[in-house]
């Protein structure tokens, strides 16, 4: 805890010129991330920079700019931090040891890095190919140490399990769960460590055609809505655009939905409403706790790979609605997480209610992730990979329907060699 000298002396140091730069970059991505970038307001990050509003342009000509700064810093402040970590021998040392930086970068920056999930698609050019570099510079040595460590693997299993990966340790900046700092690294590290040595199915083939969209004219501009919002961003598409994909004027529009917002609302319940009840039907083919994870992570990834569209909008868009809709689809958020983190605890009687509900969230975390980086990726693919986040197993033992993690999803022997 800060004691009142300490805070005093953050202070000073904060407004210190030589900082401003660096004040103002960290306000930026703190209101990006947490309202988006068409609600933020430049004289609201001036307010919590500690400055005034003609003293921030100073330093940035305008929203974008700052918008485009902010998330090169944080990409910058990541690349640095993993070419801070040495080379060493053992790939698979350096690997756990790059991934614990990204974890404690992650960490670092909870209150702002959920701005790469929400609003990369606006960076433009030189922007989004700088952005680019430096994740590349990243996963490109997470590969590396992977194919170092597993030459065997090919392409579509390194590319998944770095993703899964990336997604894990990054995880923390989508929800607000406290918990120790070196029980999330050493959660975070020990769940990573069962991904690398995962071996992933054959791939599965597509499903084919998805069947009939629904003829009523609400359904049609839900369905269209939910396409156009997930393919240009909320803010970009209008009603007009809306009325035309679903064959209907604006006015048409309207006798269903009063405003933009509300078909937004609309969608984002629908998504909640499919993931609650996918964990009934989950639960519904399941005989005991272990059972119950495997389920559960086979009707998610199921859902996210049947409608990745509903899936990219809840990722990008929830926080355009307004604070009530927002809260109350968190608290249904929270009772599924809750639900999901009660029978991992059952599968897993020594893991505490805490690590388990960061558990649940990096699972779901990497479901995503992977639909949206893949969209060919079949489901069971994606839920062996959920399944190796919340039970801790390889896929050889998931196969054989064995449960032995150690008690404490921290306490495997080569996360402590590796780590110590």
């Amino acid at each position: 805890m800060e004691t009142g000298d300490d805070c005093g002396t953050a202070e000073r140091t904060r407004r210190r010129p030589a900082d401003r730069r660096e004040v103002i970059l960290a306000a930026a991505a703190r209101s990006f991330a947490s309202s988006g970038f068409h609600a933020t307001r430049l004289g609201a990050i001036a307010d919590e920079a500690g400055i005034s509003a003609p003293a921030l342009y100073k330093h940035f000509s305008g929203k974008y700019e700052l918008f485009a700064a902010s998330l090169i810093h944080l990409a910058g402040q990541l690349a640095a931090a993993v070419a801070a970590v040495p080379s060493e021998d053992d790939p698979r040392s350096e690997l756990l040891a790059v991934v614990r930086s990204i974890a404690a970068n992650a960490l670092d920056n909870r209150e702002s890095g959920n701005v790469y999930r929400r609003e990369p698609r606006l960076l433009r050019g030189d922007d989004r190919r700088r952005l680019a570099e430096l994740s590349a510079t990243t996963r490109n040595r997470l590969t590396a140490l992977l194919r170092g460590m597993r030459p065997e693997v090919d392409d579509r299993t390194s590319r998944i399990l770095v993703t899964a990966t990336l997604s894990v340790v990054a995880s923390p900046v989508t929800h607000r769960i406290g918990l120790a700092r070196r029980t999330v690294l050493d959660v975070l590290c020990a769940a990573v460590e069962t991904l690398i040595d995962l071996d992933l199915p054959e791939p599965q083939p597509a499903a084919g055609t998805r069947g009939l969209a629904p003829a009523g004219r609400r359904e049609t501009i839900l369905t269209e809505s939910i396409r156009l919002f997930a393919d240009r961003g909320f803010h970009d598409v209008t009603l007009e655009q809306i009325g035309a994909a679903a064959g209907l004027p604006p006015s048409g529009v309207y006798r269903h939905f009063p405003s933009k917002n509300a078909i937004l609302a609309a969608a984002l319940w629908r998504g909640s409403e499919r993931t609650t009840a996918a964990i009934a039907e989950g639960l519904a083919h399941a005989n005991t706790p272990r059972e119950a994870l495997v389920a559960l992570a086979a009707e998610y990834s199921a859902l996210c790979v049947g409608d990745p569209g509903i899936m990219t909008v809840y990722l990008r868009d929830t926080g355009v609605l307004d604070p009530a809709d927002q809260r109350a689809l968190r608290r249904q958020q929270r009772v599924n997480v809750d639900e999901w983190a009660t029978w991992l605890q059952r599968a897993r009687p020594g893991v505490a209610p805490g690590v388990a509900r960061f558990l649940v969230h990096a699972a779901l975390n990497v479901a995503t992730d992977l639909t949206i980086a893949d969209r060919d990726l079949d489901a069971p693919t994606i839920a062996v990979v959920v399944t190796a986040v919340l039970t801790g197993e390889t896929a050889s033992a998931q196969a054989v329907g064995a449960l032995t993690p150690p008690t404490d999803p921290t306490a495997s022997t080569n996360h402590r060699r590796a780590t110590s």
